[in-house]
């Protein structure tokens, strides 16, 4: 995981990866938003090959000073694994067919290749073995770009914003409300430069997560989605159907409405189709969060430092472009 510069170093990501690979919502509760075991992801490939390509050959000689990436705090063996991955990894552009220490050494027409080596640098230097450094830039930098429906889902931010982050919650789900408060600051932190998509993904395991999305989308119906999801989340242990009804009046829904809306068959399509559509994208429990079709996976970043370089990152490989729409700032379900 990403350690800040002026941080102490952390333990090793394999002893963290261990414990984020415990159940999480969906299974036994536990502390951190993370949950379940990262997939496998492909790594770039050159141009034409198939998959499962082989590494570029091994590098030979010292390590070397890559422009722009920083690898000052790297012992003499971080800085070797380092090496050997940015040699031997291609470039995450498919047109660039080199590997990352070339396209950064000569300053390739692709943006990702600085920040792709730095990632690595930082993992590395994180405690995360050659493996893990490796599993973590297929994630980010890998061809596994996810294609979301985003049509009548509840949005804050500018609807062409340059980053659009989609996130499958459970309300009942602990990690999901941890998870909640990142991503607003997140938002609010990046607007205008931020859309925040959410769908909902209630857990079998959970009795009373399956009518709080109705709820949510009933609510959404009424554009009052927003404030029914802050109450749901700051009430995870209090949602009965009574207590529904009761967060309902409190945010002034039409009742007679909501409870036609909250009891029927559009609802429930709607919850179907978040799931289907998360089950597509690989979700493995909750919270599930795809930035610009990247699954951010929580068993490799953390929501908690990490999630604020991802977006900084994204924007700076984009050159900070926004194609927001004229008046595109304000929320779906603002009211």
């Amino acid at each position: 995981m990403f350690i800040p510069r002026s941080g102490a170093r952390r333990p090793a990501l394999a002893a963290l990866l261990a414990l984020a690979a415990l159940p999480g919502c969906g299974g036994a509760e536990r502390q951190e938003p993370q949950f379940a075991d990262s997939p496998e992801v492909p790594l770039p490939e050159p141009p034409g090959s198939s998959s499962g390509a082989p590494l570029l050959d091994a590098p030979g000689g010292a390590p070397e000073q890559l422009p722009g990436v920083d690898t000052a705090e790297l012992v003499r063996r971080e800085r070797d694994t380092w090496w050997q991955l940015v040699s031997q990894l291609y470039a995450p552009c498919p047109e660039q067919a080199v590997s990352l220490a070339q396209c950064v050494r000569e300053s390739r027409a692709c943006a990702a290749c600085a920040p792709a080596a730095q990632l690595l640098a930082d993992k590395i230097r994180g405690g995360a073995s050659g493996a893990e450094a490796q599993a973590a830039y297929g994630v980010r930098f890998g061809p596994n770009v996810k294609q979301i429906d985003l049509a009548d889902s509840p949005s804050r931010g500018p609807e062409r914003a340059s980053i659009q982050i989609v996130v499958w919650s459970d309300f009942e789900c602990p990690s999901c409300g941890r998870a909640v408060p990142h991503l607003d600051e997140v938002v609010e932190r990046h607007a205008p430069h931020v859309r925040l998509i959410h769908k909902v993904y209630p857990l079998r395991s959970h009795p009373h997560a399956d009518a709080a999305a109705r709820a949510a989308i009933a609510a959404h119906r009424q554009g009052r989605y927003w404030p029914m999801e802050r109450l749901l989340f700051e009430n995870q242990q209090r949602l009965e159907e009574k207590d529904l009804f009761g967060y309902a009046q409190k945010v002034g829904l039409d009742m007679a409405r909501f409870r036609a809306d909250m009891a029927g068959e559009p609802a429930a399509r709607v919850v179907a189709r978040d799931k289907a559509e998360a089950e597509r994208a690989g979700l493995a429990g909750t919270p599930f969060i795809v930035i610009n079709g990247r699954e951010f996976d929580l068993a490799l970043f953390s929501l908690q430092g990490e999630l604020d370089r991802w977006i900084e990152t994204e924007l700076a490989i984009l050159g900070g472009r926004e194609a927001a729409a004229p008046g595109g700032g304000a929320p779906r379900d603002a009211k």
